[in-house]
């Protein structure tokens, strides 16, 4: 907020230069991207995120974190402006990390979650994951500002012969991620990633709805990227999503059970406490690896079903093996 008034004591003439204008002029005129950014003095606060704290780029070296800032490009949202719509992708494969502000995602009209700062827009494609536009939109619910990162800088880095080393953790991602295999520190194989990108329409909580039901699920759906040791829920919480894993492994712990459970690509988990069989999650899961995984929100499983009404005792059933009502 402005610390002082300005007050007019003549008849004055002003013109008015809007923020993302000036952004937008940086990235036409990289030459007075310093100048601008420089004066920006908020930038260097410690509210605001640092690019090597980003998962993806866990482990990336100094000087291709510094070269990923200056060949980005500053962005601007006001509140309300639509960062992607729905069907679009992140102009040329860039990822979005929010310095800034929240945003808040909906499928079909209907809010699904918020993402705030530090997190990043657009992971797939900018690690060259086949991830087709999807039904999300992303508002900006308070003023934004977001580094737009460019996907050749990585390009250039993995290229170079000095980075190799550093940048297999990286590289360990990405093969996961995409169904190849699992590496240790020094790279070498140690396993497989399962890859089922049909990990929705093969999943056996819809083993008993009809295909035209089924068919409709995958279109409704949120693709998100998961670092190992982040947790995806926690035992206890709400059920509000139902996740399919697309590829990875996932560790499930429960409190009074000594051996955990490892799952991995077309495995479905968390869908008990989605369709309310249970109160709350009863387990907790955590990325044992990179996860791929697929989210479905319990709000638009319920507008599906309201096009099938039939579906619903079928999807009881499927589960609990009798009738009932899903959302009681």
């Amino acid at each position: 907020e402005r610390a002082h008034d300005v007050v007019a004591i003549t008849h004055v003439m002003v013109m008015v230069l809007y923020r993302h204008a000036l952004l937008n002029a940086i990235v036409a005129h990289p030459q007075a991207r310093e100048a601008v950014l420089d004066n920006e003095t908020w930038r260097a606060e410690e509210s605001v995120p640092k690019l090597g704290k980003l998962n993806v780029f866990d482990s990336v070296p100094e000087a291709v974190i510094k070269r990923l800032e200056k060949e980005s490009s500053p962005r601007y949202f006001k509140a309300g402006s639509i960062i992607l719509g729905a069907g679009q992708a992140v102009e040329d494969d860039h990822v979005l990390f929010i310095l800034r502000g929240e945003v808040r995602i909906s499928v079909l009209g209907i809010p699904t979650r918020t993402m705030g700062v530090g997190a990043a827009i657009g992971v797939h494609r900018f690690l060259g994951l086949d991830c087709p536009p999807g039904q999300m939109e992303i508002v900006a619910t308070s003023p934004c500002d977001v580094m737009a990162l460019k996907r050749e800088t990585m390009q250039w880095a993995l290229e170079e012969e000095r980075f190799e080393d550093d940048l297999i953790p990286y590289k360990n991602g990405k093969s996961i991620l995409s169904g190849g295999q699992i590496l240790d520190a020094f790279g070498f194989p140690i396993g497989s990633a399962k890859f089922v990108p049909t990990c929705v329409e093969e999943s056996e909580v819809f083993g008993a709805c009809s295909r035209e039901f089924v068919a409709q699920i995958p279109k409704l759906v949120e693709e998100v990227a998961v670092w190992p040791k982040e947790v995806i829920y926690r035992q206890g919480d709400v059920g509000d999503f139902m996740y399919f894993i697309k590829a990875g492994r996932v560790r499930l712990e429960a409190m009074g059970r000594k051996q955990h459970e490892i799952v991995g690509g077309g495995a479905t988990i968390g869908d008990m406490a989605c369709l309310d069989q249970v109160p709350n999650h009863v387990e907790t899961a955590i990325a044992e690896t990179h996860v791929w995984v697929r989210i479905l929100h319990k709000k638009l499983l319920r507008r599906a079903l309201s096009s099938f009404p039939e579906e619903e005792r079928r999807l009881m059933g499927s589960k609990a093996g009798g009738g009932g009502n899903v959302f009681g």
